[in-house]
């Protein structure tokens, strides 16, 4: 079981009254399971509210049935709230960190609420997870509200599963090799890997025993954040290596250079002592897999990332081993190939 912090802006009531809901994009939702569980985040300039808590009843799926009045958010789960519906506030976090007295740990959250407001969806910790739980059991305030159950059995009629079919076919992957959004991609990757007896399983743990004590039987996270409002694509955890999957539908380029060094820069650096990561003091290794459309040409693209890697690299000597592998992906007999170039 996992805990997420799902964000709305001004839509908590529909979600609530619904048990459902909903994104703009494939991606942000995917890695959330059957029986996870959930906090709802309801974060703008009148209040700053959390309520739950929920548990994941039903996975992704894509439905158009009208909830958010005039938005389309469509990739959607649904769940059931854990007893009574509570709602705490900003302050009760910082008020249940000094009575269990760790307040760092609490202001923590906060910060991480606070900072990433904007996200769909936010990975937490176990740690992370246990104190916002434990926050609403000891002083969490009931909330009221006439959820509509209906909803559910309506959405379940006439809504579609996302899974690496849908996705498969959304891209019309029978006629081209590419994946239409980086969104869609890492979805698929995400569905992909859950199944252990997938190629694509086979393949990312490929990848991840090119280096010692790793693989795919450990964390796994997506749009997770090491210490800042920048998350990442695929992160996956284990006791001795922090392994990041930066995605690029396109083939790699002039123009997305500079993104790329931006973006390694940010997770090389901000992943190095990051207390979101629970064993980072046993932590050897940060292992960079940049996956980019298969291309023939990406040779002289790899040299000028090789060399703003090992820049970046040279100013934290010492502190960890960094390592950086370059994976084109294809499609090919309906089988995602992610494969080192």
């Amino acid at each position: 079981m996992k805990y997420y912090i799902l964000t709305t802006t001004k839509f908590a009531e529909e979600c609530i009254t619904y048990l459902t809901y909903g994104s703009t994009q494939s991606n942000w939702l995917a890695n959330i399971n059957v029986g996870d569980m959930i906090f709802l985040s309801q974060f703008n300039y009148k209040s700053q509210d959390l309520f739950g808590p929920f548990r994941v009843t039903k996975t992704l799926f894509y439905d158009k049935t009208i909830i958010y009045p005039q938005q389309k958010y469509f990739f959607r789960i649904q769940y059931n709230p854990i007893g009574a519906i509570k709602k705490i506030g900003e302050t009760d976090l910082y008020l249940r960190g000094i009575e269990s007295n760790n307040i760092a740990a609490y202001f923590q959250i906060i910060n991480l609420i606070q900072q990433n407001k904007h996200l769909h969806c936010m990975c937490l910790t176990k740690d992370e997870g246990e104190a916002i739980l434990n926050t609403f059991l000891k002083i969490g305030i009931e909330y009221a509200n006439n959820l509509k159950s209906s909803i559910q059995s309506n959405l379940k009629n006439i809504s579609s599963n996302i899974d690496c079919e849908y996705i498969y076919n959304k891209n019309k992957l029978d006629k081209k090799c590419y994946f239409s959004s980086e969104s869609d991609l890492e979805a698929y990757i995400i569905f992909s890997i859950k199944i252990t007896k997938s190629d694509e399983y086979k393949n990312v743990n490929k990848l991840l025993n090119k280096y010692p004590n790793n693989g795919l039987q450990c964390e796994i996270y997506n749009q997770f954040i090491f210490g800042n409002a920048y998350p990442s694509d695929i992160v996956i955890l284990n006791k001795e290596n922090i392994n990041v999957f930066e995605l690029k539908k396109d083939k790699l380029s002039n123009s997305n250079i500079a993104q790329i060094e931006k973006e390694i820069e940010k997770h090389l650096y901000y992943s190095l002592f990051s207390n979101r990561i629970k064993s980072n003091t046993g932590i050897n290794r940060f292992n960079f897999y940049l996956t980019y459309l298969k291309d023939n040409a990406s040779e002289q693209f790899e040299q000028s990332i090789i060399k703003k890697y090992k820049h970046l690299c040279n100013k934290i000597i010492g502190l960890r081993e960094n390592t950086i592998t370059f994976v084109e992906y294809e499609v090919k007999d309906k089988i995602l190939l992610l494969e080192e170039q």
